[in-house]
């Protein structure tokens, strides 16, 4: 019964593992967008997340807040929202916390 059993869980951890392993990464890079937004909002580079939705949020009425995608690169937060069923993106430059486009 064991000798089985085993190959049964080795098959469903084998097949598991591609799950697990983006989810990992998409947590790995997370992390490294906050920790690259972290150390530019201390050099003064950018302003914090916090002080960016203060400003933007209330300009988008009838849209409801979904959360934020912070780019070092390009040094811009990309603000999501609802309206309805439709998502429309707000990217805003990190430096000024200026709307610098709209995607719908």
């Amino acid at each position: 019964m064991v000798r089985k059993f085993i190959p049964i869980v080795a098959g469903a951890l084998v097949l598991s593992a591609p799950l697990v392993l983006p989810s990992q990464a998409m947590a790995a890079e997370r992390q490294s967008e906050q920790k690259a937004a972290r150390n530019n909002v201390k050099s003064g580079g950018a302003m914090r997340i916090r002080d960016i939705e203060a400003r933007v949020v209330p300009k988008m009425k009838g849209m409801k807040y979904i959360g934020f995608t912070y780019y070092p690169v390009e040094n811009v937060y990309r603000l999501r929202f609802m309206r309805g069923a439709q998502a429309v993106d707000v990217e805003v430059d990190a430096r000024t916390g200026r709307i610098i486009g709209e995607q719908r």
